[in-house]
């Protein structure tokens, strides 16, 4: 069995990574959301044992992007031991929960768990945990909670103020993230910018209002060049639609 884990601390992912070998598992260990994306692709784990609690992400948003991209089983770890953060991951598609601290025969008896549960409810698999494309069930995305908006690549997470763009974590500046916030409510709306101060922090609209188009180009940098924001005329933006796949 091999596991992915990550986790925000390298000293205790690298102790833990050692202890599972000791047991003759293989572990992969992945410090960033980032990271962990990359190696769920190039690694293909059999179990993904993920933190919440990441330095460049939101560990929730993760687990949604890891379940849309995979049906690999996830276990999630926090120190968070409220109910509602255990019943936010199952939600986003995480099929399991351990609270800090925890030993690790429970942790491998859970992998082991869910590892059967997996492979008794899915059908066979082009590697250790990827399903082909016809064989991902539904994603939790198709019904968001109200603080999930979506708008084609754009995952914005309005409670944990996260932003993931083609599932990759995207830190923004918080003037920023809420100018992007507004868009995404309305995608393929366009919007003059004294629409967007409007509806973005009511106390500093002036300060905003002659800041927008600096913030816009900070808000396209930072997303990547593909140019998600658009202008079709000065002083008007909007984040279009996505075109449907042919």
């Amino acid at each position: 069995m091999k596991l992915l884990v990550v986790e925000a601390n390298e000293r205790v992912s690298a102790a833990l990574g050692a202890a599972l070998e000791e047991q003759g598992l293989q572990a992969v260990c992945a410090s960033t959301g980032r990271a962990a994306l990359e190696l769920l692709d190039r690694a293909r784990p059999d179990v993904v044992l993920l933190d919440l609690a990441l330095p460049d992400c939101d560990g929730f948003g993760l687990c949604g992007a890891m379940r849309a991209a995979s049906t690999v089983p996830i276990l999630v770890t926090t120190a968070r031991g409220d109910h509602l953060s255990c019943v936010r991951a199952l939600d986003l598609g995480a099929d399991d929960h351990l609270v800090k601290p925890y030993n690790l025969a429970e942790l491998l008896a859970r992998a082991r768990a869910v590892l059967r549960r997996g492979r008794l409810a899915e059908p066979a698999t082009t590697g250790s945990g990827t399903a082909p494309a016809a064989a991902v069930p539904d994603e939790p995305f198709e019904e968001p909670p109200t603080d999930l908006l979506l708008a084609g690549r754009v995952r914005v997470d309005l409670r944990e103020r996260a932003v993931l763009v083609d599932g990759a974590p995207t830190e923004l500046p918080d003037d920023e993230f809420d100018i992007l916030a507004v868009l995404a409510r309305q995608p393929g709306r366009t919007l003059r910018a004294d629409q967007i101060v409007e509806e973005i922090l009511h106390a500093h609209r002036a300060s905003l209002r002659t800041a927008l188009p600096t913030r816009i180009a900070s808000l396209r940098e930072l997303l990547g060049p593909s140019r998600l924001v658009e202008s079709p005329e000065d002083g008007y933006y909007r984040l279009p639609v996505p075109e449907p796949y042919a």
